[in-house]
């Protein structure tokens, strides 16, 4: 089932306006979950909004809450506040964009947060204001560690973009093989998953994305340590909570996530003229794409061009939602007296 980008946009954004979102609170949360769905990130797409409205319907989110910025100079630190984290992942990229285009460098601290979408959204909007930019985030528990049996960290996903002529180069990973929210994809769609994506209660792989309890980390020991990292930096370092100390978000009603996400962004024109920093930009990339393919390949492409594909042939044919997904949204719906679109087959 398919349902064109400008109308799932429209629908959420109306959706978001009933459950007391501000109108241009609304249009910036829909505009985080579509350009997910758009960019084949279905996992930080409409998925997501059951559960933003489960914990608002807790107590646990606020629609109406402003997070607050603080600190000085290059190094600042974000209080959430209760607000969606999407709105805390806002607060800290513009802070880090002003400060690095004051200083050259900026690093901003978030604590008190919530899932706030995939990281490479404020990577990339860094990027288009002419930054280099990493963030990272932790989670809650669910991928074990090297060598353990239980979960230690969370996909904790690391994002990076630097600008170019065109899209900004884009990387948008998790620590772990695979992202919780792909698992509840195939979940949703009623499909098997690789063998290296998660283990069963009892530790071993499994391929039934229903049996998975933990998630492994992508690499083994290199993945662990990245995961590793970022929980430095994004729970450690922010004051956020750490490991299981961080509320559960589809289970763990008792409590806010107190999720932490940490942002870095350097002015390009700080160390070289922008046009020849783009110049080399472009140059890195042709490079690249003049690699003779492997078999089995057609193109070798540079970071985040896969999904700048997947932007064009949704934008052109629609989003690809499943039918469980659809009827949840439709559900959603009904209740704040939204009703969902016609979708096409």
């Amino acid at each position: 089932m398919h349902i064109a980008a400008d109308r799932l946009q429209t629908w959420v954004t109306e959706l978001l306006t009933a459950w007391s979102y501000s109108p241009e609170d609304a249009a910036y949360l829909a505009d985080t979950l579509i350009d997910a769905n758009l960019r084949g990130i279905d996992s930080h797409g409409v998925i997501r909004l059951a559960a933003y409205r489960a914990r608002l319907d807790a107590g646990l989110a606020s629609a109406t809450a402003t997070p607050v910025v603080s600190g000085t100079g290059a190094a600042l630190r974000v209080d959430a506040n209760g607000a969606a984290g999407q709105f805390a992942g806002r607060a800290a990229a513009t802070a880090a964009r002003d400060a690095a285009r004051e200083y050259g460098i900026a690093a901003v601290a978030v604590h008190g947060s919530t899932h706030f979408g995939a990281a490479g959204y404020y990577a990339r909007w860094l990027a288009s204001e002419g930054l280099v930019a990493i963030v990272v985030s932790n989670s809650e528990p669910i991928v074990v560690p090297f060598g353990g049996r239980a979960a230690l960290f969370g996909t904790n996903p690391f994002a990076f973009a630097a600008p170019t002529s065109g899209a900004p180069l884009s990387l948008d990973m998790a620590t772990s093989t695979s992202a919780m929210g792909k698992v509840m994809v195939a979940q949703a769609e009623g499909r098997s998953v690789p063998a290296d994506w998660g283990v069963d209660a009892d530790g071993a792989p499994t391929t039934d994305p229903n049996a998975i309890t933990a998630l492994l980390p992508a690499g083994g020991p290199k993945g662990y340590a990245l995961g590793y990292l970022v929980e430095v930096l994004a729970g450690v370092l922010t004051g956020a909570a750490i490991t299981h100390g961080i509320g559960n978000m589809y289970s763990d009603f008792s409590k806010p996530q107190d999720v932490g996400h940490f942002l870095i962004a350097v002015d390009v024109s700080r160390f070289l003229p922008r046009e020849e920093f783009l110049a080399r930009m472009d140059a890195l990339a042709e490079e690249a794409h003049g690699i003779q393919p492997a078999p089995g390949f057609s193109a070798v492409l540079v970071p985040g061009e896969p999904e700048e594909r997947t932007r064009a042939a949704r934008t052109a044919d629609g989003i690809p939602l499943p039918e469980t997904t659809i009827a949840e949204l439709r559900g959603l719906g009904d209740d704040a007296g939204v009703a969902f679109p016609e979708v096409a087959a």
